[in-house]
């Protein structure tokens, strides 16, 4: 190439090319080493100054000859324009606004190793890193202190001159580097860095993803992340963004199970809002980049990823674009869009997530309606039953049956509520009509149709009386199959036209079994020795279990003893009483033995209103005296003085106390 007239050809005075050196770097350096400007430099040698600004190839391999330098090397490390938004460098593209091109950051410190490893003219000896031209950089990792700003003069479509501004930074170089902020080593600075190099990893979730789109995002991310949704990006500060950086890299390199936590955090913060839920104001600056960058292709797969979490967890409405696409069927119910559907009130619908196992459904849970979530496919059958259900009231009226026994019929599970998962008391129950009519044809199932009943041909109500059963056990011989004749009368198809055969239910009522557990008069034959009010006792105790049970000599249900406790009650421990008949002993002997033995009443007599003592002790005591209930009244009072004299002692001592 010739430039004013004679062949282009390496200047007297040259650097080295540092690693990742950009070409405007090298060419300032190169200016200052040779005692010339940036521009000068460039006219001298007829550069275009917007050739090399733009990374042109043919002005690079320029710089390369004048300064000794592989101009291969040189070009890699180069931002080069693609079109009016990109930059290329290092086989990476980065978005136009990522590449500063009107100022740099710089670490003084750096430059300060600079200073003192080079020779030549001392603006000459530091050098540019490309990492100090791209906006995600904002540390140094050699030195762990954010970067400092600087703007330097720079004409109009040509690079700024690096070493010219460094010229009127030296002097001050200590103070700045005295005052930069300490930050800590950075992951996202450290991947970047593996990215320039060539270097990637299957592991990491963002490698397959071009850089333009995996830094915005790792920030974009962070800052949702540390940030509230509607948070001012513009008044945070470098180091804001770093650790916002550091934070969204951390989250999406380990994948979308990692990105998933976050956005379900991030749901789960938005619980106690008001307002309209949407993704926009849920998971903030991040997924504002991925609305504005909708129709780029490489953003397919993050896109993706929110958009799938957002479907299944937020209540969108069907028809609403998610970055891109128009969400179809809906996924989530909240209590309001639930009650909106199906036409029923809220504070049903709440009582109905409550039955469901919705704890933010509780009256006292905190939450509001429109921040109460189910999955659409849970709710789904049931919204769409709700629509045409009906209340308890009108079943007894559809049905024309007594309220209680619309109760039993629930309670025993011959007619199911929606959803009825819990007691009556968490919400009112509704029914599908289409399960009334089903219990309808149960209940007149095989039943014979009658003009004119007989006397012991009754009603529900009336073989109930008859035969004195409760309304559980009379259901369940109508829809067991335990009847052998059932009636109806003649035209009509309500609860109360169902005829029963009086004899046949009092047959089977007094056909049962027989009481297994114990009256009371039954417990007192049981534990020898006690009488009625032990018994009230030692229940109000809890030493034995009241139960109920049907008795077929009462026909009804009655409170019973349970057979179990009293067992377990009469082996653990044996009534004085019992005793008494076992020996033969006036109560008083008995008494003064078992002292002279060691064996106390194990339970409180003033609770229990008898004594009661421990059943193996007494054995025990048995098994090592063969002659422990022979009762010699002279041995007997000789063992019993000592015993008698510390009594009166203690007596006596308590009484000078």
């Amino acid at each position: 190439m010739r430039t004013n007239g004679r062949i282009l050809e390496p200047l007297a005075f040259a650097y080295s090319l540092e690693d990742q050196q950009p070409a405007a770097g090298f060419a300032s350096r190169l200016a200052a080493l040779n005692g010339r400007s940036l521009k000068d430099l460039l006219r001298d040698m007829s550069i275009h100054q917007r050739s090399l600004d733009k990374g042109v190839a043919s002005a690079v391999r320029d710089i390369a000859t004048l300064g000794r330098a592989d101009p291969e090397k040189l070009l890699r490390f180069t931002p080069i324009p693609q079109g009016g938004r990109f930059y290329q460098v290092a086989d990476e593209t980065f978005v136009r606004l990522a590449v500063n091109r009107t100022y740099f950051r710089f670490c003084a410190r750096c430059v300060r190793e600079d200073m003192d490893h080079y020779d030549g003219p001392s603006s000459s000896r530091p050098w540019l890193r490309l990492q100090w031209t791209l906006s995600h950089f904002r540390s140094c990792d050699r030195h762990n202190v954010l970067l400092t700003a600087t703007n330097p003069i720079r004409t109009p479509f040509a690079p700024f001159d690096f070493s010219g501004t460094m010229h009127g930074l030296i002097p001050s170089l200590r103070q700045i580097s005295d005052a930069a902020v300490p930050a800590r080593a950075s992951p996202f600075q450290a991947w970047l860095q593996n990215r320039l190099r060539g270097v990637r990893s299957e592991e990491n979730w963002l490698d397959d993803l071009p850089l333009y789109v995996a830094g915005p995002f790792c920030e974009a991310l962070g800052v949702s992340a540390l940030h509230e949704p509607k948070v001012k990006v513009a008044q945070l500060i470098a180091a804001d963004w770093a650790a916002a950086a550091d934070e969204g890299f951390r989250i999406a390199s380990a994948g979308e199970d990692s990105l998933r936590a976050l956005l379900g955090r991030l749901n789960e913060a938005q619980s106690s809002t008001r307002g309209v839920w949407g993704p926009r104001d849920t998971y903030g600056y991040a997924y504002g980049l991925l609305q504005k960058t909708v129709h780029d292709p490489a953003y397919g797969k993050l896109r993706d990823a929110v958009r799938r979490f957002a479907l299944e967890t937020m209540p969108i409405e069907p028809g609403t674009e998610v970055l891109g696409e128009i969400a179809g069927m809906r996924k989530v119910h909240t209590v309001r869009t639930a009650a909106r559907d199906s036409g029923v009130h809220a504070l049903t619908i709440r009582r109905l997530f409550k039955r469901m196992g919705v704890d933010e459904a509780g009256e006292l849970s905190g939450f509001m309606d429109h921040r109460i979530l189910v999955k659409a496919d849970e709710l789904h059958r049931v919204v769409s039953e709700l629509k045409g259900a009906i209340t308890a009231p009108e079943v007894e009226k559809l049905l024309g049956v007594p309220r209680l026994h619309l109760k039993a019929l629930v309670a025993g599970g011959h007619l199911s509520a929606l959803a009825d998962t819990g007691s009556r008391r968490n919400a009112k129950r509704r029914f599908s009509t289409e399960v009334v009519e089903e219990l309808r044809f149960r209940l007149f199932d095989g039943a014979c149709e009658v003009s004119e009943p007989t006397e012991r041909q009754v009603d529900v109500i009336g073989a109930r009386r008859a035969s004195t059963c409760t309304i559980p056990d009379l259901l369940d011989m109508i829809f067991s199959g335990k009847l052998s004749w059932k009636g109806r009368l003649v035209g009509r198809i309500d609860y109360m036209a169902l005829l029963l055969d009086a004899d046949e239910v009092t047959r089977i009522v007094r056909s049962r079994e027989t009481r297994t557990n114990l009256t009371k008069e039954e417990t007192e034959a049981y534990l020898p020795g006690t009488h009625d009010t032990v018994v009230n006792a030692l229940i109000a105790s809890d030493y034995l279990a009241l139960v109920e049970e049907f008795s077929p000599d009462a026909r009804r249900m009655i409170p019973v003893v349970s057979r179990e406790s009293a067992q377990a009650f009469r082996s653990r421990f044996v009534s004085l009483g019992e005793l008494c008949q076992q020996t033969g002993l006036h109560h008083k002997k008995v008494r003064l033995i078992l002292r002279l033995a060691g064996i106390e009443a194990a339970l409180d007599t003033a609770v229990v209103r008898a004594f009661f003592y421990s059943r193996d002790q007494v054995r025990l005591a048995e098994s090592r005296s063969e002659c422990l209930w022979s009762y010699e009244k002279s041995a007997i009072r000789r063992k019993a003085r000592p015993l008698s004299g510390s009594s009166q002692e203690g007596s006596s001592a308590s009484h000078t106390q």
